[in-house]
């Protein structure tokens, strides 16, 4: 017999399940062509749903005095989320800043901050939560700032009551800004698609091609999780989500063939890691970048394309000399499978990525696109009789791909708390001032500081909030150091991605600890160090606009070519061996400096590191040949 508790366990998921499967079908009509609403009541009705499953997600308990509160946030986020969406009419056209707000204004103001401040705690952690207070804090007490001597430059005239629950409920500037409202129209739906892609088994196809595929070269598995995390990023965008999935299989087997087993963990959590840099989805943050920018989801994507190739060429080195260092042998013919096989089982699943990229091609929306790649991925299974899956399936992949999106919707309406403060009170000017100063207007010095801001703001920080933040705050003073805009704003994503992998807190390391079975601190550093590449890559861009696909051909080939040198020789200095032998220090320090002069767009310079690189080449072929004829001699 089911206890009580059990019995309201299972009622409470039967809700969820109801409301995440209604969540994603209102998601679904109204990016179709023939339904249409009005932009603050979709995200009115967007934020709702998330309060509602995310507090029946992440509550207290099903019992006593604790279950009564869960289901007194609930109502709350119902009466204060549904006064703006049944008075969205008046609220578009009320004038900002000049009202002073009535007691009931007041609350709904106040009470919807608070729902989704509880929520943000209970989903998302205290980091995040506590910097919306100390935002909402500093936006109070900015005048008092001027007495500090130290703080005097963040000091600002104040905001009172009124100016506060206008700019965070009353308009397109706090809550259900930007960030909510890309949430709104874009991130939803493309979670959904990925995570319907996964249930149909797209993401079993992905790991047997690439196993297949991979699994008669040295160090097969690695290879693998890399190239399957890749593949496996175009749906998830989530690196913790990569490695809960792809390291699942690759991690054993790494460990199986004898990779050590931090090492192990490592490549899992830096390739997943990498599936947020990988287009179309980009960790949600392509559809902020291009709201931001002012730009076409198209330009981000197409900007984004070769640094990521870069970056999953330097850790393919990477794992490749691994492989090479300790003897790994390939996969076993029967573990590997037969590529072509594999392709030809599953094919049809690349049908739903065809179907978005080419709307993405032919300038559709990114909405439309994603309505387009949902359907398709609905109606992918019943091609052929081999993939069919029942109803219940594409249910809970509707329903997994809500869930995975409310805690993403509660991340942009709390990061929307945080740039409404930004603007309200001229942060993001006073910010930008202070990084200009600091850097005294070298853009090399400015680059520097934001990447330790990045990783200060993203710390144990989910990459779209982190995202937001530095898009405040420090993307501006690359730009008007003189950046481009796109390149800074990809420089500080970039390393709001890899926040995820930089010690001491590495949350895709920590998710890939346990699988591995080694310690979160031995993952995380080891994961740092085979990441260093990736860690130049922004600063490669930000120098050679021209990996961004700006410029011509034969500058773009050559920046390329110049690049891609630089991040193997730095794979290769992390990993120590070349040749198939060890490489010494002062080689690996050689091969360290020949990166950073590849860097620099300098002809001379650039043939001053190809020198080095080939003297260093000849000396380990050299010396492996004489260590050869001396075990023949003897």
């Amino acid at each position: 017999m089911l206890r009580e508790a059990d019995l309201v366990k299972i009622k409470i998921e039967t809700v969820i399940a109801i409301l995440a499967v209604a969540m994603a079908l209102f998601h679904l009509a109204v990016a179709s062509p023939f339904v249409l609403i009005p932009g603050l009541v979709f995200r009115g009705v967007h934020l709702l749903f998330a309060l509602i499953i995310g507090f029946l997600i992440f509550r207290h308990s099903s019992a006593g005095y604790r279950g009564i509160l869960d289901g007194a946030f609930i109502l709350l986020s119902i009466t204060c989320v549904g006064y703006l969406i049944y008075f969205h009419e008046e609220i578009v056209v009320r004038p900002p800043w000049t009202q002073t707000a009535t007691p009931a204004e007041l609350f709904v103001a106040l009470g919807t901050i608070f729902v989704v401040l509880e929520l943000t705690r209970r989903s998302l952690g205290l980091a995040i939560t506590g910097l919306c207070v100390v935002f909402i804090f500093y936006g109070f007490i900015g005048p008092e700032l001027r007495h500090v001597d130290f703080l005097r430059p963040l000091a600002h005239k104040g905001v009172g009551i009124n100016q506060f629950v206008d700019q965070m409920y009353f308009s397109f500037e706090g809550i259900f800004g930007v960030a909510l409202g890309v949430s709104t129209d874009f991130i939803f739906l493309f979670v959904v698609f990925g995570a319907l892609l996964q249930v149909i088994g797209g993401g079993d196809f992905f790991v047997n091609v690439t196993k297949s595929a991979t699994g008669s070269t040295r160090g097969g598995p690695a290879k693998m999780a890399v190239i399957a995390s890749a593949l496996m990023g175009t749906m998830s965008g989530s690196s913790v989500a990569n490695v809960a999935t792809t390291g699942a299989i690759t991690i054993p087997m790494m460990k199986k063939l004898g990779y050590p087993k931090a090492f192990a963990g490592a490549v899992e959590a830096v390739a997943s890691t990498g599936g947020q840099i990988t287009p179309p989805i980009m960790g949600a943050a392509a559809f902020l970048m291009a709201a931001i920018l002012g730009i076409s989801y198209q330009e981000v994507i197409t900007a984004a394309a070769l640094p990521a190739l870069l970056f999953f060429v330097s850790l393919f080195v990477a794992v490749h000399w691994e492989a090479l260092k300790h003897g790994l042998q390939p996969l076993e013919r029967s573990k590997k499978g037969a590529t072509w096989r594999e392709f030809q089982a599953g094919w049809t699943f690349l049908i739903p990525l065809f179907v978005i990229m080419t709307f993405l091609i032919l300038g559709y929306t990114p909405s439309l696109c994603a309505f387009y790649g949902v359907v398709s991925t609905l109606l992918t299974p019943f091609i052929r009789r081999s993939t069919r899956v029942s109803p219940k399936v594409l249910a809970a992949g509707l329903e997994i791909g809500a869930r995975a999106a409310v805690t993403v919707a509660i991340a942009c309406a709390s990061a929307g708390i945080i740039v409404g403060i930004v603007q309200i009170s001229g942060l993001g000017f006073r910010f930008s001032s202070l990084v200009v100063s600091f850097a005294d207007g070298n853009l090399h010095i400015a680059l520097i500081l934001a990447m330790i801001a990045a990783f200060i703001f993203g710390m144990g920080m989910p990459t779209t909030p982190a995202y937001i933040i530095q898009a405040t705050l420090v993307a501006p003073a690359l730009v008007e150091l003189g950046a481009q805009p796109l390149a800074a704003h990809l420089f500080v994503f970039y390393f709001a991605v890899l926040g995820q992998i930089t010690p001491p807190v590495a949350v895709a390391a920590f998710a890939a600890a346990p699988i591995a079975g080694a310690s979160s601190t031995a993952v995380g550093w080891r994961a740092f160090a085979l990441g260093i590449p990736a860690y130049v890559i922004p600063f490669l861009f930000v120098a050679n606009p021209e990996l961004l696909g700006q410029g011509d051909w034969s500058a773009l080939i050559l920046v390329l070519a110049r690049s891609g040198m630089a991040i193997v020789c730095l794979s290769i200095t992390m990993t120590g061996w070349l040749g198939n032998r060890s490489l010494s220090w002062f080689g690996r320090s050689i091969l360290f400096l020949a990166a950073a002069l590849l860097i620099v767009p300098s002809p001379l310079l650039n043939f001053a590191a190809v020198a080095m690189i080939i003297a260093i080449w000849g000396t380990q072929k050299y010396s492996r040949k004489s260590i050869e004829s001396q075990h023949v001699e003897h």
